[in-house]
């Protein structure tokens, strides 16, 4: 019997591939529930689950829907709150065996996931993928850099990493300084754009004036306390598993600002004066801020290799 992390960590695994829907696991034990937002989800699971059991009897009754794809399951999907739950003697095996394939067979008809993102998240982050949004900020960084307000560097801030998790970049945020409120703004850009296959590091100090064990376990209680305006939890356990994995943390002395991306062999970095914390971005604060399109071998030799970041970093 796998313990309660470990099947948070396969639940995590499954959650974390592209979806055309927005879903949320959660591991009851004997049962497990998916939720989403997407208001006509049971009529999507019903057009999925026929290609795979074409020949089984779906019993409706009210607002359930029942079916048994293999003996030992049963799923049960509700037409009113759009859950559906899965439960029965084999429902984990069943679960981890097919979940994966059948969420690859409702992705199948979809003309894209790009519109995909867990809505909660982006009305808490005040976000939208808006690629003219992001062009507009960058166009009014004077060119050979400049001096801007803390509000206009921390919504291009949320804007850059928001777009390069979102085309599945290779993203570096590196900061001598950062605060839990930061450091959960990066795990929510995350979830937002779960499926695009980024990847993602934090460098940073593991000693200074915040020191690092406390941002974390102070942004870790973030993601289990805030709840949306339905009083849900934000952030699930699969969700908050998925995440605390995924982001990779390294500690370093040094002081400099700068959260940089590359795909392929294109790069893009931000640097700037502020720290990534709220010393510089909650207050009346100015500081410097330069853009820069540059090849990844430049943003290697010049920026990740003299913070410690060799060849088998990239």
């Amino acid at each position: 019997m796998s313990s309660k992390k470990e099947r948070r960590t396969i639940l995590a695994s499954i959650w974390s591939q592209p979806t055309v829907h927005e879903l949320d696991f959660f591991d009851k034990g004997k049962y497990v529930v998916v939720t989403s937002t997407y208001k006509d989800i049971i009529k999507w699971w019903m057009n999925v689950l026929k290609v795979f059991y074409p020949q089984e009897t779906y019993r409706e009754k009210g607002d359930l829907i029942k079916l048994k794809p293999v003996s030992g399951v049963t799923l049960r999907l509700n037409k009113t709150s759009g859950v559906m739950r899965i439960e029965g003697k084999n429902h984990w095996v069943w679960f981890v065996d097919n979940f994966a394939n059948i969420l690859e067979q409702g992705n199948a008809d979809a003309e894209s996931l790009a519109e995909q993102s867990d809505t909660s998240v982006t009305r808490y982050l005040h976000l939208d993928k808006n690629l003219d949004e992001v062009q507009e900020f960058i166009d009014m960084i004077p060119e050979g850099g400049g001096i801007m307000s803390h509000d206009f560097i921390l919504q291009l801030w949320k804007c850059l990493l928001d777009d390069w998790f979102g085309v599945g970049a290779t993203v570096y945020i590196v900061t001598p300084q950062i605060d839990p409120e930061r450091l959960f703004s990066i795990y929510l850009l995350m979830i937002r754009n779960k499926g695009t296959g980024f990847n993602v590091t934090l460098l940073t100090p593991e000693k200074g004036p915040d020191r690092f064990s406390k941002v974390l376990d102070t942004a870790k209680q973030l993601m289990k306390k805030t709840r949306t305006s339905r009083h849900t939890l934000l952030v699930s356990d699969v969700k908050r598993e998925w995440v605390t994995n995924k982001l990779t943390i390294r500690h370093e002395e040094f002081s400099t600002n700068f959260i940089a991306a590359y795909k392929d062999h294109e790069a893009e970095v931000l640097t700037t004066t502020a720290y990534f914390h709220k010393s510089h971005f909650n207050f009346n604060q100015k500081d410097t801020v330069t853009y820069n399109k540059l090849p990844t071998s430049e943003l290697r030799r010049n920026y990740l290799l003299p913070l410690g970041f060799g060849e088998r970093n990239f």
